[in-house]
């Protein structure tokens, strides 16, 4: 499993349930542990009375004491530092990264409902398109939850670089190492549909019935024999090959994932956040954006090697 050193923890809420399983994460690692509190930046208007200064300092010694309320829950299992910023949440939480070299945040908030369900809030979207690091999204769970992680895997056909692969494997690794920690099982699931599949049945495509049926059978074969070598590399790493149980199913990714999470119950879902047509085994763009903003299980999302977060992009043009 990926090795954590530095985490960054922005607690919304005070979740002790959520807390306590950042701690075993640490602990597990050996990794130090700050607690963050982003207060809003004071106005710079007219005040005659300073009332705008004492509200400011209010509110920073209230940061501080509900910060120091939550490390001492914990002061006997682990050491924790705190911090106070102040600035736009995902803003000032990528400039930490960047700075301090965290290489994993936790974002503790209650999720939002939405159309589809119950997905993370501004600021969590944020910080999964935007943080250099790996972010791991918490809110208060479900009431019952197995200890089952779901890993989902795509795959870009065109490609199959060595990276790719590693960062795959990358993935399925975190996964195994949750799964371990919490007593469960590994699901892997890889949702896959023929490309084209929308237009099969259009009779300008001018296809008969034994050339669909032939095109049907290469496309579900190739992404048998695909899925067959991730799962059989995933299972030769594994403590116990037999928790990893693999799901080839033909869907959309989106709702496969959420059935998937839903049917398992499970407690954890893996997955990479951005990717190019050099990224096999990761979820892209609108696909991850999709199951982030419908789905209430918390979330471990990796960044590919060489991600670069656009806030530092568009800083150093």
């Amino acid at each position: 499993m990926k090795q954590f050193r530095d985490i960054l923890v922005y607690a919304e809420s005070d979740n002790q349930a959520c807390l306590e399983q950042v701690v075993a994460v640490a602990r597990a690692h050996g990794a130090a542990i700050t607690v963050c509190e982003i207060v809003e930046p004071a106005p710079e208007i007219q005040d005659n009375r300073g009332v705008i200064e004492r509200l400011s300092k209010l509110r920073w010694n209230r940061a501080f004491q509900r910060l120091r309320r939550i490390c001492d829950l914990f002061a006997t299992h682990t050491v924790i530092d705190y911090s106070v910023f102040t600035g736009v949440p995902f803003v000032t939480i990528t400039e930490q990264v960047v700075q301090q070299d965290f290489d994993l945040v936790v974002h503790i908030s209650e999720p939002v409902q939405v159309a589809s369900g119950i997905g993370l809030n501004a600021t969590g979207m944020h910080l999964m398109r935007k943080c250099p690091c790996t972010v791991w999204a918490l809110h208060p769970e479900r009431a019952t939850h197995s200890n089952d992680v779901v890993l989902a895997l795509d795959r870009e056909l065109a490609s199959g670089t060595r990276a790719a692969e590693a960062f795959a494997m990358t993935l399925a690794e975190s996964a195994l190492g949750l799964a371990q920690t919490r007593g469960g099982n590994v699901h892997v699931i890889h949702a896959w549909l023929p490309y084209g599949a929308e237009l099969l049945d259009d009779a300008d495509l001018d296809l008969s019935d034994g050339e669909r049926q032939v095109y049907f059978q290469q496309q579900r074969s190739d992404s048998e024999q695909w899925f067959k070598r991730v799962v059989q590399r995933i299972e030769s790493v594994a403590d116990d090959p037999l928790r990893v149980k693999a799901h080839l199913v033909e869907s959309a990714a989106v709702p496969a994932v959420e059935r998937m999470v839903e049917e398992t119950n499970a407690g954890m879902l893996v997955l990479g956040t951005v990717g190019t047509s050099a990224n096999p085994g990761v979820l892209i763009g609108a696909t991850t954006e999709s199951i982030l903003a419908g789905i209430g299980t918390p979330v471990l999302a990796l960044k590919p090697p060489g991600f670069v977060s656009p806030l530092m992009l568009a800083r150093q043009s």
